[in-house]
């Protein structure tokens, strides 16, 4: 079936992408996600990200850690004069082989169990350290010789995860996560999450995952409930509703987003979605249309 976000998704063609980006307008005033994950270093003041219905007003030396499942977009404030930044996208697949049993490098892309998990404030010298690892990564990748020398894919993908290595020390330093995270069992959760956020449309049922990753159910709820906050079925409602707002924001039908988020009723996804925003769907579409 074709992609139903290829209207405004930005698809990553490869596996990996990097750019250093300065513009002095705003480039984008709608929400977008990505099909990879994204590392984004704010270098310069005056920004404001909004992350589904969050707003944060941001300065340099910020980082912001995205998934597939977060809904944003970034701009300038009326004040400031460019925006500086260095974009960083990877898919998940791109990296995952390079975790081990006690190092999964997706962990700040997945376990977010406070508010607050895609903002991550840095000190001068932190910004800086990450910096430097996005100048190396982006000789390697950008490089004249990029593709044609031996080694030269590795030696990309090892910088990619010495930097998420870091970023991952600076993300359990800020929410004050021990060495002793259960970061093994909490792997599971983390291909348990990608399968979801692949196949949200899906009935996805407890058994079907603890039957698919060979896990006793009692035991992914607890895991679960720990990385995520919530249990698996409500992670999978708040991954249908928050597509559905996309759509939705995108102008698309209520008929077409109750089909493509896996509902198989206009009331019970008009319910669901109300639940959850306050809102029946066609009323949340047209008061973001009409910037209320």
């Amino acid at each position: 079936m074709p992609d139903p976000y290829w209207r405004y998704k930005e698809n990553l063609s490869g596996d990996f992408f990097i750019q250093h980006k300065i513009t002095t307008a705003n480039e984008k005033t709608g929400f977008h996600i990505h099909d990879a994950f994204e590392a984004l270093l704010i270098l310069s003041d005056g920004m404001r990200c909004v992350v589904g219905e969050k707003t944060y007003f941001l300065n340099r030396n910020t980082l912001l850690l995205f998934n597939n499942m977060d809904l944003h977009f970034l701009n300038m404030l009326p004040e400031a004069t460019i925006n500086d930044r260095y974009l960083l996208y990877f898919k998940p697949e791109y990296i995952q082989a390079l975790s081990s049993a006690s190092t999964n490098l997706l962990e700040c892309f997945f376990y977010r169990p406070f508010d607050d998990a895609q903002i991550l404030t840095l000190q001068a010298d932190e910004a800086q350290e990450l910096l430097a690892l996005l100048l190396q990564i982006d000789a390697q990748y950008h490089g004249t010789d990029s593709g044609d020398t031996f080694g030269w894919d590795l030696l990309l993908k090892f910088l990619l995860g010495q930097f998420l290595v870091k970023v991952n020390l600076l993300y359990r330093r800020r929410h004050n996560l021990s060495a002793q995270t259960e970061t093994n069992a909490y792997s599971q959760i983390y291909s348990v999450l990608h399968l979801i956020h692949q196949n949200y449309a899906e009935p996805l049922t407890l058994d079907f995952l603890a039957s698919h990753f060979f896990i006793n159910k009692y035991y992914l709820c607890s895991l679960f409930k720990k990385v995520t906050g919530m249990s698996p079925n409500q992670y999978l409602i708040n991954c249908r509703i928050m597509k559905a707002k996309e759509l939705l924001m995108n102008r698309y039908s209520v008929d077409e987003v109750c089909r493509l988020t896996g509902y198989k009723s206009l009331s019970h996804f008009s319910r669901s979605f109300k639940q959850h925003t306050g809102k029946g769907p066609k009323k949340y579409q047209l008061d973001f249309l009409d910037g209320r």
